[in-house]
């Protein structure tokens, strides 16, 4: 086998045993879903910003410093929320949640199932 082939990403082992990315203790996924959360934020806060100021790049600079408020905050609570739990609490939830709606199947498995050795039909 060569190196090359073993450090590949999609060799099962090197996925798994890779360190996720994290800023301010969010994980590159959460602070992905944080920000397209956040953008609404931008067009409301925009908005009310050029009513307030009547003036489009005020209303932008407003939309920017409201952004900024709630991804900030956004992080903060989801720092609190991830205390003493384990490691990708939020990410698995998330994607058992998707799997649940049927919109995307969880990239591993988190129901048993218990089966029999005898056939009860």
């Amino acid at each position: 086998m060569d190196n090359n082939e073993i450090k590949d990403s999609s060799f099962v082992p090197n996925r798994i045993d890779r360190d996720p990315n994290v800023m301010l203790g969010v994980t590159a996924p959460e602070l992905n879903t944080i920000a397209w959360l956040a953008l609404p934020a931008l067009i409301v806060f925009a908005i009310i910003g050029y009513l307030i100021f009547d003036s489009f790049i005020r209303g932008l600079l407003v939309g920017a410093f409201g952004v900024m408020i709630v991804l900030f905050g956004s992080m903060f609570l989801l720092i609190a929320f991830k205390r003493n739990k384990p490691p990708h609490y939020i990410l698995h939830t998330k994607f058992i949640l998707l799997d649940k709606l049927g919109l995307k199947k969880a990239p591993f498995i988190y129901e048993s199932e218990r089966f029999s050795a005898t056939d009860d039909e």
